[in-house]
């Protein structure tokens, strides 16, 4: 399948133009984890991580480990040979790190982890690997004394100080707090304006915006896309970059 990084959508009924990317939700629990959402085009992943006996484990909750899923043999070393192949998909890459953990001690040994990946990391505003640490997170005042290769998902924009925004990769809230849409009908007008209203709001510190537990439909990615979102949130990257694909063979016509 064609690898694509930033999908551009075009040709909605409404004339809309947009951009979209995908992020690859419990990207973990694919048949083929990194790879496959990187062959989708995915811009963005996501890895559950349990910190237990002084190991990064890739796993939702303690009960559910497997000694073998490591952050290291799933992850790290994946990447890194990608990126002394100088893999282009890996440009603009963000690796959402998502902690199940205690923040402060988990983060520490995940900031060691990577630090045979720094070379490969940049600020925002470049191109390659951004990690971006998103569950347990430490207080947002002590976003800055991480290393620069290290950002974070912001995940409430009230409470987050200003001097933290510099280590905010993307701004993400649960669907769920504002809506109970299943992806199957036309969504609420009264649901689509809170929700309208937020992404409206978030969109003002110029970050990515994600929601997460937004429904799997293709009815749903449509929304995501007219609604604005930076990212479709999914189970089924390869679907939706299908999916993607189709809306621009016909936007062409």
């Amino acid at each position: 399948m064609k690898s694509l990084l930033f999908l551009l959508f075009l040709g909605f009924s409404l004339g809309l133009t947009a951009q979209v990317s995908i992020h690859s939700h419990n990207d973990y629990v694919q048949q083929n984890p990194l790879y496959g959402a990187l062959e989708a085009g995915a811009s963005s992943i996501e890895i559950d991580i349990v910190y237990k006996d002084s190991t990064l484990f890739v796993a939702h909750e303690l009960q559910s480990i497997k000694q073998e899923l490591t952050l290291e043999s799933l992850y790290l070393e994946p990447l890194r040979l990608l990126a002394l192949n100088k893999d282009s998909r890996l440009e603009g890459l963000y690796v959402l790190i998502d902690i199940k953990t205690e923040a402060y001690e988990s983060l520490k040994a995940i900031v060691e982890a990577l630090k045979e990946l720094e070379p490969f990391s940049f600020p925002m505003q470049e191109k390659g690997l951004h990690f971006v640490i998103s569950g347990n997170r430490p207080f947002p005042k002590d976003y800055t004394k991480y290393p620069p290769h290290i950002f974070f998902d912001c995940q409430e924009i009230d409470e987050t100080p200003a001097l933290a925004w510099s280590k905010v990769a993307m701004i993400s809230q649960s669907f769920r707090r504002y809506s109970s849409w299943r992806g199957d009908t036309t969504i609420t007008p009264e649901d689509h304006q809170q929700l309208a209203l937020f992404i409206e709001k978030a969109k003002t510190f110029k970050k990515p915006v994600r929601l997460w537990a937004v429904p799997d439909t293709p009815l749903a990615w449509r929304w995501s896309i007219e609604a604005g979102l930076d990212y479709i949130n999914t189970d089924q990257p390869i679907r939706v970059s299908e999916f993607l694909e189709v809306q621009i063979k016909k936007a062409a016509q």
